[in-house]
Formats: structure tokens, sequence, C-alpha cells
């Protein structure tokens, strides 16, 4: 044994084994360090491993049988005594294995302590601008696809906690579910991006027989580093508590980890602010009978827990636009609520400004609340959207295009935000825009007829019939009537088929339009006798209008339909008031 340590030593088989070890080390560090940055996937860590651990017994082995000399390469027993390459092979093997011992434990020291050091923001000392989150729907990783309700629900539920958190920017919650089953395929950091935010909570939920694990973790998006994580195991015997407890823990957790004890929230009944949630959902979506839902939703809210200013706002809006007799006492009763829970909450602020502008006439003060909740809200998606919709009124496109821009940035998959960018760039004479955003819009969301009804208007106006037919077969609407898109179909079919000088059936189309919805949508019947060349026609439809005392939205002259009448003196007059 003494002389086999002897040979081991005489041919440096043990400097090399060591040489190797502290290289493979030192690849392996390389490798955990870059691997964020390079976009490693998990197993290439375990692969390196692995390759590195077979080539260790390759290496011993040539270490013994073969030898580097001056002349090259040579077997062991090619090699005489008295060479002196024995010496120098040793010499130069200590050599690197210190310089590479070096390097992986300075590498080794930065990746464990200077790093982290430099990433890891302090809990309690976190800038205004990394306070900022999106929620990802929970994944469900039970066998059972039905379960998928809890995982949903729960993610609701910390939305719903975390937006009451002041301090916070909190993702909106179309945008977050944008992104469900879609995490494996697009990287964290680029969600975060899309989205605007700088921390992003991920979990999953696992069922199995009568119990239930959630893990959520926080992790910060530019590094990827994990800032926070938990799990919890429970007896599932009411899946709504225990919706409300997690959630309640992991808003608390996030509270503490981001905000210290500067955080504050109000505690609001968390079936309240899930109705209110619904609410806003149905609000934003526009579909058939929705206007209805969402006041369903905020009355049941407020009804449940009078203290959710947000069910409150959403009432306003609501409200006013509403058939009841008694609706402008109604809108004034939730936003006195709303002004009495949250005097300083820009969405309350904006309604506020709504509200005074257009129900009360009061310009200054209107201008005052604006001039608010830009303060205290200058990355607000709905403060955004009615500032920008207000100016194009005013005919001021500049701020209108830049506000709504902006927008969109805050709340990047917002569909009434998208498709009011598509509209507000028609108003500006902009079609080429307007196509390209609405090609955008299709994009994310294939089922919005609105952008597929204002793309087919485009279309015909850039001479394009066949694809302008191609667009209206596309939209699936039951009953015309039933929709404001179905108004719209109605009005451009009948254009199309005028255009395309099938006479007998613009006929027909421009009679059944004019006895199903003229009456009730005067403007849009002018514009199609505008797009026919019936100017006269469409003007005496539009001053009836205005006679009937209707308000005329700058937007709906700028249409293409309208393209004949916007250099009459009148027109450019509503247009540019």
């Amino acid at each position: 044994m003494t002389r086999f340590l002897e040979e081991l030593k005489r041919r440096n088989v043990v400097r090399v084994a060591i040489a190797y070890a502290v290289t493979a080390w030192l690849l392996i560090e390389i490798s955990a360090t870059l691997e964020e940055t390079l976009r490693l996937p998990d197993w290439a860590d375990t692969l390196l491993a692995f390759f590195l651990i077979l080539g260790f017994p390759v290496a011993v082995f040539f270490s013994w049988a073969f030898e580097i000399t001056p002349e090259g390469l040579k077997r062991e027993k090619d090699i005489t005594d008295d060479l002196p390459s024995r010496a120098v092979t040793a010499q130069r093997l200590n050599v690197i294995t210190v310089v590479i011992l070096a390097l992986a434990v300075g590498l080794f020291a930065y990746d464990r302590f200077g790093k982290d050091a430099a990433d890891t923001p302090a809990p309690v000392a976190a800038s205004a601008g990394d306070l900022s989150i999106a929620v990802l729907p929970f994944v469900n990783m039970s066998s059972d696809p039905e379960q998928e309700y809890f995982s949903d629900g729960l993610t609701e539920e910390l939305l719903n906690l975390l937006a009451g958190i002041s301090e916070l920017e909190v993702a909106a919650r179309t945008s977050s579910f944008f992104y469900k089953n879609k995490v494996d395929s697009i990287p964290l950091p680029e969600i975060a991006g899309q989205l605007g935010v700088a921390h992003v909570l991920e979990g999953s939920v696992r069922k199995g027989g009568n119990k239930i694990r959630i893990t959520a973790q926080l992790i910060e998006a530019e590094t990827g580093f994990h800032l926070w994580s938990k799990t919890w195991d429970r007896e599932l015997d009411d899946i709504f508590m225990i919706q409300d407890e997690i959630a309640r823990n992991v808003a608390e957790e996030l509270r503490i980890t981001l905000l210290g004890d500067q955080g504050r929230s109000r505690v609001i009944d968390t079936e309240s602010l899930e109705l209110a949630m619904q609410g806003r959902f149905f609000y934003n979506r526009r579909a058939p009978d929705d206007m209805l839902r969402a006041r369903d939703r905020f009355e049941r809210a407020v009804a449940i827990d009078p203290l959710n200013a947000t069910a409150w706002i959403g009432l306003v809006p609501i409200y006013w636009r509403s058939d009841d007799q008694d609706a402008m006492d109604k809108a004034r009763h939730a936003l006195d609520r709303a002004l009495e829970l949250e005097p300083d909450n820009p969405e309350v602020l904006i309604r506020h400004a709504q509200y005074l502008r257009y129900v009360e006439n009061r310009d200054d003060d209107a201008n005052r609340e604006v001039q608010r909740a830009l303060e205290l809200g200058p990355d607000n998606p709905l403060v955004l959207s009615i500032v920008a919709g207000a100016a194009c009124n005013t005919g001021d496109f500049e701020t209108c295009i830049d506000y709504q821009q902006r927008a969109v940035e805050a709340d990047p998959l917002h569909r009434v935000n998208l498709s009011n960018l598509a509209a507000y760039y028609v108003w500006t004479g902009d079609y080429a825009a307007a196509e390209a955003q609405n090609r955008d819009v299709l994009e994310l969301f294939p089922d919005e007829d609105t952008a597929r009804l204002a793309l087919a208007e485009l279309r015909l106006a850039e001479g394009d019939l066949d694809e302008a037919s191609a667009l209206l077969g596309q939209v699936t609407i039951a009953d015309p009537l039933d929709h404001r898109d179905g108004v719209e179909y109605m009005l451009l079919d009948a254009a199309v088929s005028f255009s395309i000088g099938d006479e007998q059936a613009s006929e027909l189309a421009l009679q059944q339009f004019a006895a199903r919805s003229g009456e009730s949508n005067p403007i849009q019947l002018a514009a199609l006798h505008a797009w026919r060349g019936e100017r006269d026609e469409a003007i005496r439809l539009i001053d009836m209008a205005i006679d009937a005392g209707d308000y005329i939205e700058p937007y709906q002259l700028t249409r293409p339909l309208f393209a004949s009448l916007q250099d009459d003196p009148k027109i450019r007059r509503l247009i540019d008031p």
C-alpha cells in the first residue's frame, strides 16, 4: 500500500485528482451564477454535474497512464527516470490548482454573499417604484380539473385583499388572468415587463383526498430571487374558509415583506370584495346585459359591507347612465359614500370629476378634481383613460392619445382601454394606427367583435371589399338588436352591400336598418346615408338629432363612413367644438 501511494504521488495522480475536483467546482459555480442570465433550463446543472462526475475516473486513469512532457504526451512506461518532466508537471499542477481554487472560492463568496447583498431588497426599505406586484393565477396541480375553481378563487381573494393595500400597485385582474396556463411558456421577467411590475406572486394548489396543500412564493422579477415562500396544509372542510384564511395570510406576509410596518389595509368583507371585482369585470366587458350584471354585483357588495368603496364607486356611472327615475339621486348617494370612505382614492376623485362636469356642469370644480386624481394616481389606468376621453371630446387629440397610451401601458391587457385607443386613432384621422391597434386587440382577444367591426370599416374605407366582407362574416351575433355591436354589424353590412354595387341588397339593408334601429340610432343611419353619397339626408338626420336634444359625440362624425361630410362647415364645428 505504501509503494502504491508513493507511485500515485510520483505520477501526479493525486495532484490531477485535486485539480480536477477544484476545476469541476469552479464550473458548477459559474453555471449556477449564470443560470438566470443565460436562462438555462433547470436540468442544466444536473447534466453538467453528471458529465463532470463521469469524467473524474477518466482524468485519473490518463494521469496514471500518460504524462505531459516537453516532447508531448507520452505513455508512463516510455518515460525514463532521469526526465525532469514529473517535477515540472507537479509544480504546474500545484500552481493551476491554487489559481482555480482561488477563483472558485471568490466566485462562491460573491454568489452567496456579495450578489445576495446587492440584489436582495431590504423588506422594510423598498422604494416606491418597487411596490408593484402581479398575482398570477394559482396552478391547479390536482388530478381533478374541477378543483380549478378553488385555485382561481384563491387568486381572486388575493387580488381583492392586495388591492386594499393602498401603498401597493397591483396589476389588474384582467391582465393577470391573461397569463393563466402560460407561465411555463413565457419567462417571468417577460410577464413582469409586460405588466409593468417589480414582483410576481405565483403559487399552486394540490388536493389529495380530504387534504389540500397550498404553496405561494414572491419573486423579484428582474433577478428571479425568491423573497418569500410558504406552504400550508389544511383539511378540506370548508373551502371558502380556507380560501379566506390563506389569502389573508399571504396578503399579510406580502405586506410585511414589501412594506414593513408602513403597510396598512382596510379590512373589507371577503364576499363583498369578490362581488365588487365581479362587478368591475362585467362593467369592463360590456357584453349583452353586462351592465345589469355589474349593477347586481355592486349592489350586493355594498349590502354585505357598506364600507366597500370600490363597489360604491362602481355604481356611480351605472346609475347615472340608467333609466331609473331617481338615477341621479342614487349616483350622488353612491359618490358621497365613496368620497366619505376614501377621499384620496384617485378612482373616486375621477368619478367625482365626471359627475361634476357632465351632471352638474361645474367644469372648474371638475378640473380641480382631475388634477388631484392625476397627482394621487398618475399611473391609474381608469384615471388616465377618463382624462384621455375628455381630451378627445374637446378636440385635444395629442393629449388624448398620450393619456390613452399611458392607460394601456398601465394595464396592457384591458380590452376597453385597448379598443378605446384604436377608436381615438380614428378620431385623429390616423387610420393606419387604428388598424394596427385593432389587429393587436384581435390577436389578444380573438372574440372581440368591436375590433373586428372597426377593422371591417377601415378595410371598407380602403376599398378592400373582400376583406371587409370576410371580417363581417366572422362576427357572431345572435340578434343584432341585443348588442351594441349588432347595430354596427347591420350598418356595415348595408354599407358593404352598397359598395359592392348590389342595389337590391343595398336598398333592402338600408330599409331594414332604418326600420329596426334608425329611430334609436339616427347618427348611425346618417353615416349610412353619408357613405351612399346622400349628403342632404345625412345632414337632415344629424339636424334632427340636435333638435331633439341628443348629444353627438365628436368621434361619431370622424368615422370613415362620414368621410364625404367632413368638409362640411357644420360637421367640422361638431367635430372640433
